[in-house]
């Protein structure tokens, strides 16, 4: 994906129900009552993948307030869209592993999630250890969200290199209802909250398409990316406590080098993407972020190497910074 589509697209995601439920990839039982705030975690992030509902959301961010729609239809093949009820009209269709983002003016960029899993990418393997090694997860107690009664499960990191995160999770279904994002000194950074809310119903295939149904067929895809077949020629000299690395893909048809890595602390995702560097580029630069997503550029003598994630800014700052070429590596 190029540089400026992996921006707009960070920020469609920033809009997705999905990214703000903390996708965990890990296998639950139906929803119970528990005692444990990790395991609704994990319940909740099932039935975000697996319910069908449709619904309204207020979402709070960068001092603005936005109104969303969104229609999901779960099952193996997820089908998804989000539309702006206020302000410009941008939609974000997902069908499957392909995601389409429209913006006001019309146009469109498609691209490919990946792991097909979500709009956020999903990283195999996240646990209870890394959760817990890093956040501090309890259930602080009940409250009533778009008529539903829900457990509220409070997140807590450990240092200032991640973010914090109340939840509000439906006691029945175990979809998420309402969450609160906080700095490391639990202020409010961004909140998302379902005023109108149907869970169960199936979405209508019109739901799922765009509003004007040939803008699909006008779009551009971006190359798709494929994963490395080999070692990544790029590492990190020193991550921030608790990141690893998790992932290495390429563009298919991408210039030659070219690579995005993906690190996570289990909860917290951050993609680095490394590419030709333009020679009219400042050397080192924050980038103008969306919400709680914050984006750091670091330009080499011929790289440009971009930290982009929901994620503090002195981390993306931390990774960019720490990234390295490997003294050799082989040809794709």
């Amino acid at each position: 994906m190029r540089m400026e589509d992996a921006r707009y697209a960070a920020w469609a995601r920033a809009l997705a129900i999905v990214l703000l439920a903390i996708v965990f990839a890990v296998p639950c039982a139906q929803a119970a009552a528990s005692t444990d705030g990790r395991d609704l975690l994990r319940q909740m992030a099932v039935a975000m993948r697996t319910l069908d509902y449709q619904g309204s959301f207020s979402y709070q961010h960068a001092g603005r307030l936005d109104t969303m729609r969104v229609f999901h239809a779960g099952g193996a093949s997820e089908r998804e869209r989000l539309v702006s009820l206020n302000g410009p009209r941008t939609e974000v269709i997902r069908d499957g592993s392909t995601v389409t983002c429209i913006r006001p003016d019309g146009s469109a960029t498609v691209y490919s999630s990946g792991s097909g899993r979500g709009l956020l990418p999903v990283v195999p393997g996240s646990g209870d250890d890394a959760l817990g090694a890093h956040y501090e997860v309890s259930i602080i107690g009940t409250d009533r969200v778009a008529g539903y009664e829900a457990d509220i499960v409070d997140i807590v990191a450990r240092d200032a290199f991640r973010y914090g995160y109340r939840l509000w999770i439906d006691q029945g279904s175990r979809l998420l209802l309402r969450s609160i994002v906080t700095d490391s000194e639990r202020r409010p950074l961004e909140q998302l909250m379902f005023v109108s809310l149907d869970i169960g119903t199936p979405p209508r295939d019109t739901d799922l398409l765009p509003q004007h149904h040939e803008i699909l067929a006008t779009s551009v895809a971006s190359d798709t990316e494929v994963p490395l077949r080999r070692a990544p020629t790029w590492r990190s000299a020193g991550l921030p406590t608790g990141f690893a690395f998790a992932t290495a893909r390429r563009q298919a048809k991408g210039l030659a080098g070219a690579e995005h890595l993906v690190f996570t602390d289990g909860l917290a995702n951050v993609s680095v993407y490394i590419e030709p560097r333009d020679g009219d580029d400042a050397a080192v630069a924050a980038l103008p972020g969306r919400g709680t997503i914050n984006v750091y550029s670091v330009l080499g003598e011929d790289w440009r190497i971009t930290a982009l994630g929901e994620v503090p800014v002195r981390t993306v700052e931390a990774i960019a910074q720490s990234m390295r070429r490997a003294e050799s590596s082989a040809a794709e």
